[in-house]
């Protein structure tokens, strides 16, 4: 079983065979899952803000989440992160295989062990097997993808400001985005494999002309979203094959 979590744009999987809903109870709260079939692989399917785009990131219940994933026995994660690109090297509709993030949230429950010393190792937050499959998969298909990315994540739901993205490059990051953290860490804590995808939907913010207009974000989405959906359902076809 394979677990997909998708963001801004991206709210069903074309071509998921079987489908039904699911409510799966946690301790952190009640999850919405599509079970299908896609590429000829199990998979469960989560649009993180919903298949409406009700959830702003703040409100998405990141733990309730990942655990419905692991309850559901997903052996691995594959997600997308629509975000800004603060590389000026980076083009509107850019695929990019994240490695690293950095996490300047705020007020967000971010682990599961509340309650006990637990020290998760982040040196390789984003599973390199995973990784690997998607790098694989993008050669043979043709798709443009580039390899490592530093991710990132700020509170929203505001779009930053031109000195914080300054300051965010200035600390190596690559990408910006709202809900990438603390996904990643929870699946980690879960020895949950996890992957991530960026979409690159705009320059960040003081590195385009104009201001950010969100017609034009959906327009970009739009156009990576072919690319993007042949990626990640090459993935899944080729990590069926592995699990036979």
């Amino acid at each position: 079983m394979l677990g997909l979590i998708t963001g801004s744009g991206f709210y069903d999987l074309p071509g998921l065979e079987e489908a039904v809903d699911r409510k799966v109870e946690t301790p952190y709260g009640t999850v919405n899952l599509v079970y299908g079939t896609w590429n000829s692989c199990p998979v469960v399917f989560l649009p993180r803000h919903g298949a409406d785009h009700s959830v702003p990131p703040q409100r998405i219940p990141y733990r309730a989440n990942l655990w419905a994933l692991h309850e559901a026995r997903a052996r691995a994660v594959l997600a997308t992160a629509v975000s800004g690109g603060i590389n000026p090297v980076y083009r509107n509709g850019e695929l990019v295989l994240i490695d690293q993030f950095i996490n300047l949230t705020h007020g967000r429950d971010d682990t599961f062990f509340d309650d006990e010393v637990r020290h998760t190792d982040m040196t390789k937050p984003y599973d390199p097997g995973l990784r690997q499959v998607l790098s694989d998969v993008a050669v043979e298909a043709g798709i443009d993808l580039i390899d490592g990315g530093t991710y990132v994540c700020a509170s929203g739901p505001r779009f930053e400001t031109p000195a914080e993205i300054s300051m965010y490059a200035g600390f190596g990051g690559d990408l910006v985005g709202m809900t990438g953290y603390p996904e990643v860490a929870l699946a980690r804590e879960l020895d949950l494999p996890y992957a991530a995808v960026g979409v690159v939907s705009n320059p960040a913010a003081g590195l385009g002309t104009e201001e950010l207009s969100l017609d034009d974000i959906w327009a970009v989405l739009n156009d990576a979203a072919e690319p993007l959906l042949r990626l990640l359902g090459g993935a899944a076809e080729r990590l069926a094959r592995c699990w036979e």
